[in-house]
């Protein structure tokens, strides 16, 4: 697929792609660049719970886009897209994605698209969320945790992605808790570097509080290279 784009995966669930996300769409809108966001598939509540992944999206990015042009599919089971799909008796359809992401490519400059959970996330019953980001071909994101053993996971994330035939953007450390006792953290960066072979843009710190658009583009803009991100929409990767 032709256009200027992000996918975001990260090492596991609940490592903060959402958060992360909204980051990067709020830190490049304040470099001017109209950024869209897309949440292709979600499952575990209903699509317009302000708690779920689109509805926080668009919430924090300010989109003026309609909720069903970000969330293509939602189930309510709280399980991987691909078994809520079969246990809905659905069947989720890639062309109907590609469809929707085309939409809103006569929309935006740029657009971020969230995966679910990790990266070979089941979507169906032959093919998951790494399928998906091929058929896109957009760079990839990574995002990943800071702590002890973030050094495996994101090898092993970056080494399938590259499996694949895509070029990785870069990963991004979310949600660094002040007070850690864990010496790795400092050192996790550059060895993530070392043996992963990828950029680290930034760490991010733990926000405090209800998350709100302000914290959140305020907390990106101090901690991750933004500049590293334009240079990577421009190129390609």
């Amino acid at each position: 697929m032709s256009g200027n784009g992000l996918f975001i995966t990260a090492t596991g669930t609940g490592i903060g792609k959402t958060m992360v996300t909204a980051g990067l769409a709020l830190a490049l809108a304040d470099q001017g660049i109209d950024v869209g966001v897309m949440k292709p598939v979600q499952s575990g509540g209903e699509p317009d719970d302000p708690g779920s992944d689109g509805m926080r999206l668009k919430a924090w990015t300010g989109v003026t886009d309609r909720l069903q042009e970000i969330v293509v599919y939602n189930f309510s089971l709280p399980v991987a897209p691909g078994l809520a799909a079969e246990l809905a008796g659905e069947e989720i359809e890639v062309d109907r994605i590609l469809a929707a992401l085309k939409m809103l490519q006569q929309k935006h400059e740029v657009i971020l698209v969230e995966g679910a959970g990790g990266w070979v996330v089941p979507l169906g019953r032959e093919w998951t969320m790494a399928d998906l980001a091929v058929q896109i071909g957009w760079p990839v994101l990574i995002v990943a945790h800071p702590q002890l053993g973030t050094i495996n996971h994101t090898a092993l994330t970056a080494s399938a992605i590259r499996q694949r035939g895509l070029r990785i953007a870069g990963v991004v450390l979310n949600g660094l808790k002040p007070g850690v006792d864990d010496p790795s953290i400092p050192h996790n960066p550059r060895l993530i570097e070392r043996f992963a072979g990828v950029p680290v843009w930034g760490t991010v710190p733990w926000i405090e509080g209800g998350l709100t658009a302000t914290k959140i583009k305020k907390v990106f803009l101090q901690h991750v290279d933004i500049k590293k991100w334009i240079s990577t929409l421009k190129t390609g990767g």
